[in-house]
């Protein structure tokens, strides 16, 4: 039994800032040292494995468009798109140096979904169905002799935004990272017998779990805030983490411009180029191995790409080009 003989505080709180849920996760597995159960929810938002190529998951383009975040997570796994309509659940737990049994944990999240009326159960490696149909996909991290297992409820998340955003842009890309496993997927909600909100959901989650013995009811604290926002603003508020801090990766674009076809061939190495090559059959003055070279260095990231680009007369290399339409190839 999950906690058997042990205290476990049960903390269901109304953030919904996706770094600030992220960080508090780091907070309370690795600054404290009780037992936890979190339930919290995300504004939309794409979170990645820890191992994961933002670029080789997701359509940028799109995320950008509607001002959708990407946030890393420090557990592996795939990508996962969250909204308002998804209810997530955090358990950190003492006591575990190895990789710990993702059923044992996930029993009494299952427990309450049978208590519903629905067929759910654990399946696979780490993931629970209902019907047939994926409602969650959970993941793991060890630190100091404590383990950490979240996952997913989809209860009435935006599935077309899902979709759309959890959707590659059409780079050739060469990622080191792992790539996230499609499954079908459904909501909650489809399959209840008595509709629920999600409001309801989460409280009668919140209660099932703090029946059992041990649990303890708990909140956030002035002090817990302040030490989660500063995790913020150094980790999980950055480029460098959320997007910087995949592994080393090549990739190739290709734009139509004005003067012909360029194409990108490039290879980034902690978040910045290590070399790029541009080819293509535009018109040029100047050697462009002066404009690859600029770009070594820079954050693999379009306002950084634009800000080098700016600094040389890009039409000078390739002709009738602008800094604004060049830097498109390395992100188409």
């Amino acid at each position: 039994m999950l906690f058997k003989n042990e205290n476990v505080f049960l903390i269901s709180h109304s953030h919904t800032k996706p770094s600030f849920n992220l960080a508090s996760e780091e907070y309370f597995l690795c600054q404290r040292e009780e037992n936890y159960i979190l339930l919290w929810r995300n504004e939309p938002a794409i979170i990645i494995g820890r191992h994961q190529n933002a670029y080789a998951e997701i359509d940028m383009d799109f995320i950008s468009e509607n001002s959708i975040p990407v946030i890393r997570r420090l557990t592996g796994g795939g990508a996962v798109f969250h909204d308002l309509g998804n209810l997530n659940f955090t358990f950190i737990k003492n006591g575990q140096e190895g990789f710990a049994d993702f059923g044992e944990f996930l029993e009494p999240v299952t427990e309450y979904l049978r208590s519903l009326g629905l067929n759910a159960g654990f399946s696979g490696r780490n993931d629970i169905l209902l019907d047939g149909m994926k409602i969650s996909g959970n993941a793991q991290v060890n630190y100091k002799g404590r383990v950490l297992i979240h996952g997913t409820l989809l209860f009435s998340v935006a599935m077309n935004t899902l979709s759309k955003a959890l959707r590659p842009n059409p780079l050739k890309l060469e990622a080191k990272g792992i790539r996230s496993v499609k499954s079908r997927v459904t909501n909650i909600s489809e399959h209840l017998i008595e509709p629920l909100t999600i409001g309801q959901f989460t409280q009668g989650l919140s209660h099932f779990l703090s029946g059992r013995e041990g649990c303890i009811k708990a909140e956030l604290t002035g002090q817990d805030e302040k030490a989660i926002n500063s995790l913020i603003e150094t980790k999980y508020g950055t480029w460098e983490w959320n997007i910087g801090s995949a592994p080393k990766y090549a990739m190739e674009g290709t734009v139509l411009l004005q003067s012909g076809i360029v194409t990108a061939y490039f290879n980034v190495k902690n978040g910045l180029f290590s070399s790029v090559k541009l080819l293509g059959d535009f018109f040029a003055q100047g050697e462009i191995e002066e404009l690859e070279r600029l770009l070594v260095g820079t954050a693999h990231e379009k306002r950084a790409v634009l800000e080098a680009l700016k600094k040389a007369d890009v039409s000078k290399y390739i002709a009738n080009t602008e800094a604004q339409e060049l830097a498109e190839v390395f992100f188409k």
